[in-house]
């Protein structure tokens, strides 16, 4: 009884150092591939590049309003708010360093402290971003400038809004052959929009959010 406890003890030891090998391996594999696109790559050619991402954003809105309070000076009320984007950017990459890239996005937000209130529109980015080489994934770091076009339903009052900001991101990029690579992105963004038209009492809002964000890239 003994010798067979320390058997299956033994089995399953091996078992597990076997699958930890096994998954070091298809890590290393993957480390090598990457690394060995980053080298075929030539650093005299700037590369052109399209990609599509899909984005969850989260954050605090600021919305000032027309309806005065009790001191006189102007409403205003925080909440937070969450939603999706779809984005598609163009750009180009020289160097193998330094990109610049301009994005549009298909915004989608709702506020969580009331189902009646939602947002909708598109936001245009430009932006640039420092590459860093590394044997994993390349690292990115980058910064633009936003400049977007909303529209605000709260229950049955609509409006237009039109607004800029600017943002800071970090992601990383695993080139998975010269052509395709799959990436991740983090964004703080802090924008804010004026309203343009409608009939709602929100005059303006103010949001500072954090954009998290994967797609994929094709390198032409």
């Amino acid at each position: 009884m003994y010798v067979k406890k320390m058997t299956k003890k033994t089995t399953q030891a091996l078992l597990a150092t076997l699958g930890f090998l096994g998954l070091a391996q298809i890590a290393n594999a993957q480390s090598a591939s990457h690394q060995y696109v980053n080298m075929q790559r030539s650093s005299s050619v700037t590369h052109i590049f399209v990609s599509q991402s899909i984005e969850g954003e989260y954050g605090d809105f600021v919305l000032k309003s027309t309806k005065a309070s009790i001191n006189g000076s102007s409403d205003t009320t925080t909440s937070k708010w969450q939603g999706y984007n779809l984005t598609q950017t163009f750009g180009l990459e020289i160097f193998k360093f330094v990109q610049f890239s301009a994005s549009h996005s298909m915004m989608n937000m709702r506020s969580q402290s009331s189902s009646l209130q939602h947002l909708g529109g598109s936001r245009f980015s430009g932006g640039a971003r420092l590459v860093f080489l590394a044997p994993v994934a390349n690292l990115e770091a980058g910064a633009g400038i936003i400049g977007s076009r909303y529209d605000y339903q709260n229950q049955l009052t609509t409006s237009n809004f039109y607004g800029s900001g600017a943002y800071y991101s970090l992601g990383f990029n695993y080139f998975m052959s010269e052509r395709v690579s799959l990436f991740g992105q983090g964004k703080m963004i802090d924008e804010h929009s004026m309203r343009n038209g409608g009939d709602s009492e929100t005059t303006s809002i103010t949001a500072k959010t954090t954009n998290l964000g994967m797609g994929f890239t094709l390198w032409l």
